[in-house]
Formats: C-alpha cells, sequence, structure tokens
C-alpha cells in the first residue's frame, strides 16, 4: 500500500493530522448542534484527545480519518472537520469488519457540499490505494444531513444494529467497491 500525506480536491486539501489540528477540532467537538447525533457521547477526554486518537489511527493502521482543510490561498484555510476510515469500535461490532467511512464538520461548512466532496474523496482512495473491497458509514436514524452524504456516496442502508452508549438502533450504510461507477 502506497502512503500519500495529503489528498486534494477541488476545494479542500484532506491531509493527515497536526499537532495544530487539536484547538479547531476541539472546538467542532464541542458544538452540541454538531454532536448531537453521533453514535457515541462526546465528553471532555475524548475532545481533548481526539487528534492523538487519529494520528494514532493512522500509525497503527496506514490509513486514518483525514483532517479536513478547506483550500486557501496558500493551501492554508481553516480547518473543517475530518472524513476519512477508522476502524469500527468495538461496542460496534455488529456493524461487521469493514471499516467506517466517516465524516465531522464544522457548522459553519454546512450546507456547502464539503462533507460530500471529502467523503468522496476518502471513498474512492479507499477502493483505489487501499484495496478495500466495502466500507460501511453508522449513522444515527435522526441524522438526515449524514444519510444524504451517504447516498450521494452510493451507499445503501443495508441493516440496523444495537448502540449500548445510546441505548437504541442504529443504521448502518454499506458500499462495495465494485458498486461504485
Amino acid at each position: 500500500m502506497k502512503t500519500i500525506e495529503v489528498l486534494p480536491t477541488k476545494r479542500l486539501i484532506l491531509r493527515k493530522w497536526r499537532d495544530e489540528d487539536a484547538e479547531a477540532m476541539a472546538a467542532i467537538n464541542r458544538d452540541p448542534e454538531v454532536t448531537q447525533l453521533l453514535n457515541r457521547p462526546v465528553d471532555e477526554a475524548a475532545v481533548a484527545g481526539f487528534v492523538a486518537a487519529m494520528t494514532a489511527h493512522w500509525h497503527e493502521h496506514g490509513f486514518g480519518p483525514w483532517a479536513v482543510q478547506l483550500r486557501g490561498p496558500r493551501d492554508d484555510g481553516p480547518l473543517l472537520g475530518f472524513a476519512g476510515l477508522a476502524h469500527v469500535p468495538p461496542f460496534l461490532a455488529a456493524a461487521g469488519p469493514a471499516p467506517e467511512l466517516g465524516w465531522r464538520l464544522t457548522r459553519s461548512a454546512w450546507g456547502r457540499g464539503y462533507a460530500t466532496e471529502a467523503a468522496l474523496a476518502a471513498r474512492d482512495d479507499a477502493f483505489s490505494r487501499l484495496g478495500l473491497t466495502q466500507v460501511v458509514s453508522i449513522i444515527h436514524p435522526d441524522n438526515a444531513r449524514s444519510q444524504r452524504v451517504a447516498t450521494k456516496l452510493g451507499m445503501s442502508r443495508t441493516r440496523q444494529i444495537d448502540n449500548p452508549l445510546l441505548g437504541r438502533t442504529v443504521d448502518v450504510w454499506t458500499l462495495h467497491a465494485d458498486e461504485v461507477g
């Protein structure tokens, strides 16, 4: 597997995490509107350790969620959030063995197509460079925004699983590499 540091799109830069991303990502993770429909509660320890956890995932697996940055005049635009792959957490193991394709952006970036643009780049990287055959997304059933992104990626809702941290079922969306056209 070839390692890459940056995955550019027309309007965004998907890149590996930097220490200086921690403050901006913490602000995103502290926004109750951003986090209200996640698959786990976001406490202060999770907020503080987020960038370190993303970096560790990259080191351990050779892939992970990308930091998503808006392209600026010198490719120095603001951090918008993340998009990319991560292993499914153990409490959601019923989703299956495929990595989860996820995304989370700051509220000010919503409604501009950035989540779809970033997730498409991450999806294509997963199937081409990483050679994966399937990805899943675990989406809260009330998260219409993420459902729209998943639909635009070509994903379909395949089943529901219990989420013990939320005490409810959540939707598993699936996409196989041979379904991408």
